[in-house]
């Protein structure tokens, strides 16, 4: 059994920092005590401020960012039965809720360094019946979305992008979601810009903005005790993983359990994720007042808290070198980091997430999957993940909670796992 040896909790980082902006409490109690949790009028303000901030003409808030790939599907009005693209390795629930609305997902390949699709990936899989491609941001890393949005306009394909991990992602000065018809955004806790949940998307027709507005106007509405318990677990994990308070509560449980051989208090993934998800498919959901209040507050952060993990990132990296048999991100000026993913050998994964743990850094497994491998998708003939299937992806949280220190520690942590001095 592993000798359990803590760490100070000082030293201590988690493997999701929940990133609440300042006044996120006030602006719950706020809304508790009006009654105004669901009902108000923060989120056409909302939705108002963030058109300026994307440029973009129209701005649907929903209340979960599933929901808002749903609501883009349906407001796309697409061919029933017709083909979508989708990167082979990416968060499965996307294509799932395409087939489930009568789509057929079909996966391309995705690039070995970025794990992000491009466009002569997607181009090998055009057919006759293509009517839509989901370009994916993936981990804060733009792919090559204007080469993606000439190869859709020249073969008059829908162009939809997933930007869950690209919130503030600016290419050539254009943010990330205005490329193509429809930009999906998630505004999840795990996410850059939590909004106790929430998602949006940003359109850009008229026409496809109306029945947008159409379809969501018939949506399902949350309930107050939902929103309610869903704004205060939010804080709480906000509270729980602010370092130091992460090392004294759920770090000293992690390490118990490694010593026991438990699961590390790991989230569904593959398919168990899809088989929670079909079971519960929440369809088109409206965004509550309380999340359009607190999405007010985070945009006035979010460049800054984008800047800051860029820092922390580039510090990593040049911390870590090279180092063989580790995949690192790729450097990019527009990459925001809201995930830091190293790829080592699969079955080196579990060892340098253990080793890390044992000196108080808690790495998460990605949720990203190679769709491929996953039953939901095999009637599909999914096109073989490569460049996922050879190594499997940690992730690291740089957040700007995270002290140039800590930074510091973590790579020290790593060369030394790796045995590769500093």
């Amino acid at each position: 059994m592993d000798k359990i040896n803590l760490m100070n909790p000082f030293a201590t980082v988690p493997r999701r920092c929940v990133n609440l902006p300042p006044g996120s409490l006030s602006t719950l109690l706020s809304c508790t005590v009006t009654g105004q949790l669901q009902q108000g009028p923060a989120v056409d303000e909302f939705s108002q401020r963030f058109t300026e901030y994307l440029d973009v003409p129209h701005i649907f808030g929903v209340a979960q960012g599933r929901s808002a790939f749903d609501l883009a599907l349906r407001s796309l009005d697409l061919p029933p039965g017709s083909e979508i693209i989708f990167p082979v390795f990416t968060f499965p629930v996307m294509p799932l809720v395409a087939k489930l609305l009568g789509f057929k997902p079909v996966f391309c390949d995705v690039d070995p360094k970025s794990f992000n699709a491009q466009a002569e990936h997607i181009e090998a899989c055009i057919t006759p019946h293509t009517s839509a491609v989901l370009a994916t941001h993936l981990f804060g890393q733009p792919c090559d979305i204007v080469a993606i949005e000439k190869l859709t306009r020249e073969r008059n394909i829908r162009l939809l992008e997933d930007c869950a991990h690209a919130c503030g992602v600016r290419i050539d000065g254009k943010q990330a979601g205005t490329f193509g018809d429809i930009g999906v955004y998630s505004f999840a806790e795990g996410k850059n810009m939590p909004c106790l949940g929430g998602g949006a998307i940003g359109v850009r027709d008229d026409a496809v903005a109306d029945r947008a507005r159409d379809i969501l106007a018939g949506g399902q509405t949350q309930s107050t005790a939902s929103i309610r318990s869903k704004g205060f677990s939010t804080w709480i994990k906000w509270l729980l993983t602010r370092p130091v308070v992460f090392g004294l509560s759920a770090y000293p449980v992690l390490r118990l359990k490694l010593a026991m051989g438990s699961p590390l208090m790991d989230s569904a993934v593959g398919d168990d994720l899809l088989s929670a998800y079909t079971t519960a498919n929440p369809g088109v959901v409206k965004m509550a007042n309380l999340q359009g209040a607190i999405g007010l507050r985070q945009l006035r952060h979010i460049d800054a808290f984008n800047e800051g993990a860029r820092r922390n990132a580039a510090l990593l990296t040049s911390c870590l070198g090279d180092i063989p048999g580790l995949g690192l991100p790729q450097s990019e000026a527009n990459h925001i980091y809201v995930y830091y993913p190293i790829a080592v050998a699969a079955d080196k994964r579990d060892d340098l997430r253990n080793h890390l743990l044992r000196h108080g850094i808690d790495a998460k497994i990605t949720d990203m999957s190679d769709c491929s491998r996953l039953q939901a998708f095999r009637d599909e003939g999914a096109a073989d993940a490569g460049a996922a299937r050879e190594a499997s992806l940690l992730e690291i949280c740089v957040y700007p909670v995270i002290s140039e220190s800590q930074i510091r520690h973590i790579a020290r942590v790593i060369r030394d796992w790796a045995g590769v001095s500093a």
